[in-house]
């Protein structure tokens, strides 16, 4: 998971740009305004090796950049900024000397390669270039990425002013509405993790929203969505019983479209009854604290007298 770095919590950059946007593999708006409103601590990384690294081949892929397209590059370490908004800002990584063009550095593991096949740039850097190329005003932008080490590519990035018009109203938004008013963004999949650091321990009471539609609508979609796999596990659990009786004690079956395999597995599972039985259960066990969600259906309650 790629950790997006927090400079001040009042501003928006670069890399926090696809963040505000919803448009981040890695974190979410919810996980930011957190952070940024102090309500999650923000995970230092710049002790991280790779992170280190690819602050100092920055400069590599930069050479490499110019020596391939030749293009000569120059650093500028200015703090760009909004001229209406003072709060969005970048930090380019070059400049492209004598040109209105600007150049992103990356480096990312091999594991990404498939990222940057053709045409293919991962959205957050879009939008990071993009974000500088309106900050700097500059027409056209390239990223060059090494990955793994061995493969070295660049492509173009041309400005499109109506997504940046797009890109600085979420982050208006952002600033002035959930961090300035408080007011925190709709959670998404992928928000619990967050929700349990913002909300790790409760109150012995329970919220009356008698008179909430929305709340009551979220519970039942919820409840009704549950239905559902549940009905999909139920089924998905047939069919593969099903297929594991044909296959018996073969190891596949074979049809006209496809190759079905149950295959003998092993793996290492600690024995806890052992642990517990030798006195080393206790000694090696951690507790974690964590928070369960249940719905209850209420009964009907009834509009007669007795």
């Amino acid at each position: 998971m790629e950790t997006v770095a927090i400079r001040d919590p009042k501003t928006i950059g670069g890399s926090e740009i696809s963040v505000v946007m919803g448009l981040n593999r890695w974190k979410s708006p919810l996980r930011l305004w957190a952070e940024k409103t102090g309500r999650i601590v923000t995970e230092d990384i710049s002790d991280r090796e790779y992170i280190q690294l690819g602050t100092e081949l920055e400069d590599f892929v930069a050479r490499r950049f110019s020596k391939l397209t030749g293009l000569p590059v120059r650093r500028d370490t200015r703090t760009f900024k909004h001229e209406k908004y003072p709060y969005m800002i970048g930090h380019i990584d070059r400049r492209i000397t004598r040109a209105d063009e600007i150049l992103e550095c990356k480096t990312c593991n091999a594991w990404k390669a498939k990222e940057w096949e053709g045409d293919e740039i991962p959205m957050e850097y879009v939008l990071q270039v993009m974000w500088y190329l309106g900050l700097t005003k500059s027409s056209k932008g390239y990223i060059a990425v090494l990955i793994g080490g061995q493969t070295f590519k660049w492509k173009e990035i041309e400005f499109d002013q109506e997504l940046f018009d797009k890109m600085v109203e979420a982050a208006k938004n952002f600033v002035e509405v959930n961090i300035g008013q408080d007011l925190a963004p709709m959670a998404i999949g992928g928000d619990s993790a967050t929700l349990m650091r913002m909300y790790p321990e409760q109150a012995e009471k329970i919220v009356v929203k008698r008179l909430d539609p929305e709340t009551d609508a979220l519970i039942k979609a919820l409840q009704e969505v549950k239905g559902v796999i549940k009905i999909s596990e139920d089924k998905k659990e047939t069919l593969e019983a099903r297929i594991k009786q044909i296959i018996g004690d073969t190891e596949g079956v074979e049809t006209l479209s496809f190759k079905t395999t149950w295959k003998a597995q092993s793996r290492s599972q600690v024995d806890s009854d052992l642990l517990k039985k030798e006195g080393l259960y206790d000694k090696y066990s951690k507790k974690i604290n964590i928070r369960v969600l249940n719905v209850n259906k209420k009964k009907e309650q009834s509009n007669g007298t007795n």
